[in-house]
């Protein structure tokens, strides 16, 4: 039996914009606390950001692809820790149609579940008559203090052996274990996002059956698009969302600060000089376009992926502009930080933060800068490293 939302939804882009304003006004309490605090995280679920990419049988919204990076960009200028952990529990929810219905059903029983982790195969999986029992430590687990159910990358075995796929490549999938099974380690003291609670944590001898391993046994592949471009690619296209979003609130923080602030041994408040103006005009424009070819190659994405045809063109023009809106962000983010000269360096600015936040994302494995090397050889008909995309 399908199951179905809890009740009717409005538009997720309407829900975004009335919570913004409210992100914005609990930022400093996120950023203290080191993780999004548990009432917002399960307020935010309850409104259905968490379900996005949830398949509908299952009492998702399985939105499309562009308005939910819209989504994420809108959270991301009113907090962009909560925006990071949103795009990240959304894009593990892609998981779901990778398992048998049972145990998916299992995992996402209620509208108000939500499941983060990390793809990253960190974890040892031991053949043993259940299953596998697994063992290790993973980084960067955005999100995972909040979830219900923690994904885990894995490598596996079998009497010490790595079991190989079809090509005779080491297997790597995701486990899915209850979020009470977890450790966590209090590792997440950093420069920016620091609200987004990604630290480390451990597993030690839990026992996962198959039924609970993403892709283990094959699965009949959802027809619906959203589900037809791969995970990975899916993962890091939100971040480019969220670093316009950034951008986005710096430059209205600095428009703001610029109509009342006169710079020590000026006689003009900032927003009435020609070099303040020159500069705000072209961080605008740096924002506009990268935001526009962003969601235009999204679309492009989209539409490929209804009509069941071959995406990597798609995708490689896709991270390619994720990558252009992490780098246009940041730089975005440090022109406004510079703008507003010593006013900026105070921790109660958000351009400070906004700064931090940025440049965080910058550092990530999914939008590091080598990437454009790989879409270059794409481009250049000389392809390596494609499985990025």
């Amino acid at each position: 039996m399908t199951m179905q939302p809890a009740s009717p939804l409005p538009s997720m882009l309407d829900t975004a914009r009335e919570i913004a304003p409210i992100l914005r006004t609990r930022s400093d309490e996120i950023e203290k606390a080191r993780q999004v605090p548990a009432d917002l995280a399960l307020s935010l679920a309850e409104q259905g950001f968490y379900r996005m990419w949830v398949p509908e049988r299952m009492g998702g919204l399985e939105m499309p692809l562009a308005p939910s990076l819209n989504v994420f960009e809108i959270l991301a200028e009113g907090d962009a820790s909560v925006a990071w952990c949103v795009a990240i529990g959304v894009s593990s929810t892609l998981a779901l149609p990778h398992l048998p219905e049972s145990t998916a059903r299992t995992v996402f029983d209620r509208p108000n579940r939500i499941v983060a982790g990390v793809y990253a195969p960190k974890g040892h999986a031991e053949a043993c008559p259940e299953g596998f029992r697994v063992s290790g430590r993973w980084p960067f687990g955005s999100g995972t203090q909040n979830a219900d159910w923690v994904l885990a990358g894995c490598r596996f075995f079998r009497d010490g052996e790595p079991i190989v796929d079809k090509r005779g490549n080491p297997r790597t999938n995701m486990v899915v274990v209850p979020a009470d099974q977890v450790e966590f380690l209090d590792t997440w003291n950093v420069t920016g996002l620091q609200g987004t609670g990604s630290t480390d944590f451990k597993l030690q001898d839990v026992t996962v059956s198959e039924d609970f391993i993403s892709a283990w046994n094959p699965v009949p592949a959802p027809e619906e698009p959203l589900y037809r471009i791969p995970q990975l690619s899916l993962l890091a296209v939100g971040f480019g969302a969220i670093s316009l979003g950034i951008a986005r609130s710096a430059l209205s923080e600095i428009q703001a600060m610029a109509r009342s602030k006169t710079a020590t041994g000026q006689a003009s408040p900032l927003a009435k000089r020609r070099d303040f103006q020159s500069d705000l005009a072209r961080a605008e424009v740096s924002v506009r376009a990268a935001r526009s070819h962003y969601y235009e190659c999204a679309e492009a994405l989209w539409q490929a992926a209804k009509q069941g045809g071959e995406t990597l063109e798609e995708r490689a023009a896709l991270r390619l502009a994720t990558l252009h809106a992490v780098e246009t962000g940041a730089e975005v983010s440090r022109s406004a930080y510079q703008l507003g000269g010593a006013t900026s360096i105070y921790l109660d600015s958000r351009l400070q933060r906004h700064f931090r936040d940025s440049h965080v994302i910058t550092q990530h494995v999914q939008v590091r800068p080598d990437l454009y090397s790989v879409i270059g050889s794409h481009l250049s008909g000389a392809p390596k490293g494609l499985e990025m995309l």
